[in-house]
């Protein structure tokens, strides 16, 4: 049997404002869930960006050292679905070199028609600052002249004129430790460089002659690539080409600014810090303050010439006398008089005579103080 359904009645005025009430409540309910979701979706999105920032952030500060009030820490890969392992830097526990304070007197000329200098490279974990720790410094030795025990590289002096004959070995023993290739570039010299100043490997020897035509406070240093970084960790150096007709003074002395950027305790420079120029230790001579702590004695009123050059590689030098004035100064070939303080950039050199007029301790530094807390100071004692 069917059945007939009847149409349905239309709707009161009443009902329909009912109606009409009712779904725009439920569109109002839809839009703020709708609305809700959104935001959801989007903080879940903005949580998850966070998270992963704030995971790359937290692994770089691992990494430099920042975290861990600077201990230095090594941030391992994480294993499949293990948690991340940081391990400390483990101390080193090997052989330092003892300190010995380089003379500062400025080397004699070599005898002979030919000035021969045999240079030796040699790596070495030693001291460079009293409160730092050790730091492996590749460095130059030169005729059987090593400044062990400190960063500094032998000078070397020859007469405006005179020739010269270098022979360098890159590590001549095992007793060197040279694990990297090396070369030897001089700024006092006229030769082709890609000709003279090759790289080589350990073991090996590069010979070439020049003749010192100009006279100054010459940089040299090695010029392999990266050159930043062997020039970081230490390879550079003075050599002294004195003019014609200099005048005599009772003593002269030799002073080679120069950063070093540790990294971890016992290894090689850090590259990073050499980069963003942050260096650890800045020092006269290849050790921070070493002259401050036993001054370079000499008589009041005697007339002193400091060779100075800033070997960088990458921060100034601004090299004062405290209680003097430099009664001459010559440098890149400028001369000056009656000056407080000589300004050299990374690779430039120069000398300064002045004298101490009275007794007492006569403090030397780079007036960028940065620098200067850093080790870069020594003094005078006059008596």
């Amino acid at each position: 049997m069917s059945t007939v359904e009847e149409p349905p009645k239309d709707p009161s005025l009443e009902e329909l404002e009912e109606l009409l009430r009712a779904e725009h409540e439920h569109a109002g309910e839809l839009e703020d869930r709708t609305r809700s979701l959104e935001a959801m979706e989007a903080f879940g999105a903005f949580a998850g960006v966070a998270a992963v920032i704030g995971l790359v952030i937290v692994v770089g500060l691992l990494a430099t050292g920042v975290l861990g009030k600077g201990k230095t820490t090594v941030v391992h890969d994480m294993g499949a679905g293990g948690p991340m392992a940081v391990q400390k830097a483990v101390p080193y526990t090997g052989p330092v070199e003892a300190y010995k304070r380089p003379d500062p007197t400025l080397p004699a000329v070599p005898a002979g028609q030919v000035k021969t200098f045999n240079i030796d490279v040699f790596e070495h974990v030693t001291k460079v600052a009293a409160d730092q720790p050790p730091t492996r410094v590749w460095s130059y030795g030169v005729n059987g002249t090593f400044f062990r025990g400190t960063g500094a590289s032998t000078p070397m002096v020859v007469d405006q004129g005179d020739m010269v004959r270098i022979r360098m070995h890159n590590g001549s023993s095992t007793a060197m430790h040279v694990e990297f290739p090396h070369s030897i570039d001089f700024h006092s010299s006229e030769v082709p460089p890609e000709k003279m100043f090759k790289t080589i490997g350990g073991g090996q020897t590069v010979s070439f002659t020049f003749r010192a035509k100009h006279p100054g406070v010459f940089m040299y240093h090695c010029a392999t690539d990266p050159v930043l970084m062997h020039t970081g960790s230490g390879m550079v150096g003075m050599m002294v080409v004195k003019p014609k007709g200099l005048p005599p003074v009772d003593h002269e002395y030799w002073m080679t600014q120069q950063e070093y950027y540790i990294g971890q305790p016992g290894g090689n420079a850090d590259m990073d810090k050499m980069q963003a120029m942050k260096p650890d230790v800045v020092a006269f001579n290849g050790y921070a303050d070493q002259y401050k702590k036993a001054p370079i004695v000499v008589k009041a009123g005697e007339r002193i010439r400091v060779y100075a050059m800033n070997a960088g590689p990458s921060i100034w030098s601004a090299f004062h006398v405290i209680g003097t004035v430099f009664d001459r100064t010559t440098i890149e070939g400028q001369t000056g008089h009656d000056a407080q303080t000589v300004n050299l950039a990374p690779s430039q050199g120069g000398w300064m005579d002045f004298t101490l007029d009275a007794p007492g301790v006569y403090p030397f530094l780079s007036h960028s103080f940065a620098t200067m807390t850093k080790g870069a100071a020594g003094a005078f004692k006059a008596t």
